[in-house]
């Protein structure tokens, strides 16, 4: 038993790793009488979106009257953030409470961290008497602890490269890995656009029985810091949001109508247009941004979205080992009028001088001396801070203080 949230968590982090398998888990809930069989769910998986399309979702629903929970991870704040209620994450005290309660089961099962949050979630949301819980795929999907739900509707963001020394190195082995969240006769919808990986979505759905849906996406106008576009012949219009939210609020809306049709147009723009978060283009004070890109694809869109900002562009970026980060610093470095380099203590960090060699960029290791001086030296123009939700997490917490 433990005596603080503190202490229980301490214990959690010492057991994350990326162990991929549901077998564990499915051993577990048996001993909880199978909560996920209570819960009528929304499965949302992909590489990039899934978290911003996760929290669009959410937001319709609580709209539309629903007690919605999310489960979305890594957390950007506190560990009770990935387990919410109406966006309100578990309470310290219940949240112990809940490790404490499952201790025995997931040290006998030998469960990772993830594994953990997952199982603690299903029980709580059972508890609670919640209408509609939403899960975010942790990494992949087939092997994917999320993965033990039988949902109402499936979905996938996008495919691309990521984690492919988990998940494979061509775009069609980590399109069927993230297909394996489709199930037998659920609805699918994806927003994916490459043929290759659509392939293989379509022949998952096809095996299971699932009817498929591609959902296109609209065309968008941009002024100043809005982004408009129509969905179900009703005007959005998201502001702050960058452009690639209109690809996840797209998808957002029709997986609600799948879910619910008789959920009005307006409950989701209003839904749409009131949703947002901490750390994915988020101006944190003025003119200056939290982005979590953290990939190729990521760093792509986020450049796309840089035209919503007013110049000089000053940026900030560190990356783990295993993501394509040479490339993603030529991006930025083409893009940005100063790239800030720097590193931070994170076992799969990687270190500032290998980021930036043979780039044009300056070199600060601590990283909170890069923050500052990204943001004393901006010149009237936007500070941005990107490469790693890790990262983002810590620079968030120390422009906060400030």
């Amino acid at each position: 038993m433990f005596d603080t949230l503190k202490e229980a968590l301490e214990v959690l982090e010492a057991r994350k790793n990326r162990r991929l398998g549901i077998d564990g888990l499915l051993n577990a809930l048996p001993e909880y009488n199978n909560p996920q069989n209570a819960l009528s769910c929304i499965h949302i998986g992909g590489t990039n979106g899934k978290g911003s399309t996760t929290d669009f979702t959410r937001s319709i629903l609580e709209n539309a009257g629903y007690r919605v929970g999310s489960f979305t991870s890594p957390h950007l704040i506190a560990h009770n953030d990935r387990i919410r209620i109406n966006n309100e994450p578990i309470a310290d005290d219940v949240l112990l409470q809940y490790i404490n309660d499952t201790h025995a089961v997931w040290e006998k099962h030998g469960l990772s961290m993830f594994e953990i949050d997952m199982l603690i979630s299903l029980i709580y949301y059972r508890d609670q008497k919640v209408d509609v819980c939403i899960y975010e795929v942790g990494l992949g999907g087939r092997l994917d602890a999320t993965n033990v739900i039988i949902p109402k509707v499936s979905a996938i963001t996008h495919v691309d490269f990521d984690h492919m020394d988990i998940l494979g190195d061509t775009l069609e082995k980590i399109a069927f890995e993230k297909a394996g969240i489709i199930k037998q006769g659920v609805p699918m919808l994806t927003t994916e656009k490459q043929k290759s990986a659509q392939d293989v979505i379509k022949e998952v759905a096809r095996q299971r029985h699932a009817p498929y849906l591609q959902i296109n996406i609209p065309d968008y106008k941009v002024d100043q810091k809005s982004v408009t576009f129509k969905v179900f012949d009703t005007e959005i219009s998201l502001v702050n949001q960058p452009i690639y939210q209109v690809e996840n609020a797209t998808l957002a809306a029709y997986i609600v109508k799948q879910y619910d049709p008789q959920i009005s147009s307006d409950t989701i723009k209003s839904g749409l247009e009131l949703t947002h978060w901490a750390g994915r283009f988020e101006e944190i004070r003025e003119s200056v941004y939290l982005d979590g890109a953290h990939n190729m694809n990521g760093v792509t869109k986020l450049i796309e979205s840089l035209q919503l900002l007013p110049k000089p562009w000053t940026i900030l970026f560190t990356a783990l080992k295993d993501k394509e980060y040479k490339t993603m610093v030529s991006l930025l470095e083409a893009q940005a009028d100063t790239l800030i380099i720097t590193e931070f203590n994170f076992s799969r960090a990687e270190s500032a001088e290998n980021l930036a060699m043979g780039h044009d960029a300056i070199v600060i290791k601590d990283k909170y001396e890069a923050i500052d001086y990204g943001l004393n030296h901006r010149n009237g123009g936007t500070f941005i801070i990107t490469g790693s939700l890790y990262f983002i997490s810590e620079a968030r917490e120390y422009l906060s203080q400030q």
